[in-house]
């Protein structure tokens, strides 16, 4: 089998016939002859050349998938995976501590549809199991988690849905796929918000699921009513950075891992999170089911320090709202995300997030930079 690096540039490509450039072409027209062809070429019918480049490669990187759809956001893939999996009458188990946006999609909108839903405890095999009755259909589970870097055995989970027949989803974008195959391990659908590691270079909006053909087929036609395609233009810049992620991702996890390290024993740092860590409290799982532990650090500041103005202290490092750049990028999560600020308190506090608790994405810069720039905030 080839490697993450060789897979990453070469799969997918589409072949230049008309001029031999080694490079996908973009082909960005929205219409096409429809007269005498073996195809309805559209944008939401998923089969625009650039967005099959994309798909090919991303089930490649996902060892195991049979076929991928491309949208237009994280949240595009997640709600229409869910919509397309689950009926009036059905129910849904959400791990805790899930992406917050697709806990409030669910509590938005299922209702209504006549879908229930229960969110497990905590972010044990255990509390998921027991949030499943007679008509749970599906798990829904992340793993990293985001903001807190939770850890579940997926492993575990799927020995025990596929024995109850349950379908499973996972968030993938925090480890991505360099790090993590869950398809590898049994789990029926891979989802991802490609806004952030994927894309890499935040210039790309998207999301990606990759799957079984039949699942694809499923999500495909929802997409279809829905309309949350991606254009050729995204889809061809999103491809450009997959190119690159396996390289990209080897240098985030060393910078990543060192900072976690260093941060740890910072003495203005009351916890780092970080699965790769050997004090994390799932590190045995994470190394048994992760090959690379990836580029997001969480860490709480002693209670001296306030969030913001130790982030207006920062030279190097730029505040920002979304992560998975080739910079390094931090936030408060309880300030900077809109998602979590909709929580209800109850819900903040199950979450674990705190005021004092900041959330780094760990970009390919020098990591002596960034640790420098780290500790003269800190100071």
């Amino acid at each position: 089998m080839q490697s993450k690096q060789t897979i990453a540039v070469h799969s997918g490509t589409i072949k230049d016939d008309m001029h031999g450039g080694i490079l996908s072409p973009l082909f960005p027209s929205s219409s096409h002859r429809h007269l005498d062809m073996n195809e309805d070429v559209y944008p939401r019918h998923a089969n625009l050349p650039n967005q099959r480049a994309v798909a090919q490669k991303m089930c490649a990187l996902e060892s195991g998938g049979e076929a991928a759809l491309i949208l237009s956001s994280g949240m595009a893939a997640i709600s229409t995976a869910m919509l397309s999996h689950l009926k009036a009458g059905d129910h849904i188990v959400l791990q805790n501590s899930v992406y917050s946006g697709a806990l409030k999609f669910v509590q938005n909108h299922f209702l209504k549809l006549g879908i229930t839903y229960s969110v497990s405890e905590s972010c044990d095999v255990e509390s998921i199991l027991k949030a499943v009755n007679s008509n749970t259909r599906a798990i829904y589970i992340e793993t990293p988690t985001n903001p807190l870097l939770k850890i579940m055995d997926i492993e575990r989970l799927v020995k025990f849905a596929k024995s109850k027949g349950l379908f499973t989803f996972i968030d993938n974008t925090i480890a991505t796929p360099i790090n993590q195959n869950p398809l590898d391990l049994g789990v029926d659908m891979v989802l991802h918000s490609a806004t952030k590691f994927l894309g890499g270079h935040g210039d790309v909006s998207g999301g990606v699921a990759v799957g079984s053909e039949a699942s694809i087929s499923l999500m495909t036609d929802y997409m279809n009513d829905f309309g949350g395609c991606l254009n050729a233009q995204a889809c061809h810049l999103l491809e450009r950075s997959l190119r690159t992620l396996a390289i990209r991702m080897d240098k985030v996890n060393q910078n990543a891992l060192e900072l976690a390290s260093r941060l740890n024993e910072h003495p203005n740092i009351t916890k780092v999170h970080y699965p790769g860590l050997p004090s994390h409290e799932n590190h045995k799982i994470a190394c048994d089911q992760m090959r690379g532990f990836g580029g997001m650090v969480s860490f709480e500041l002693s209670h001296k320090f306030d969030a913001t103005s130790f982030q207006r202290q920062l030279n190097l490092i730029t505040p920002s709202n979304s992560l998975g750049d080739l910079e390094t990028t931090l936030n408060s999560p309880y300030q900077a995300s809109s998602s979590f600020r909709s929580l209800s308190p109850q819900e903040q506090k199950k979450s674990g997030v705190t005021t004092q608790l900041i959330r780094m994405s760990v970009g390919i810069e020098d990591v002596s930079d960034l640790y420098e720039d780290l500790n003269q905030a800190l100071s």
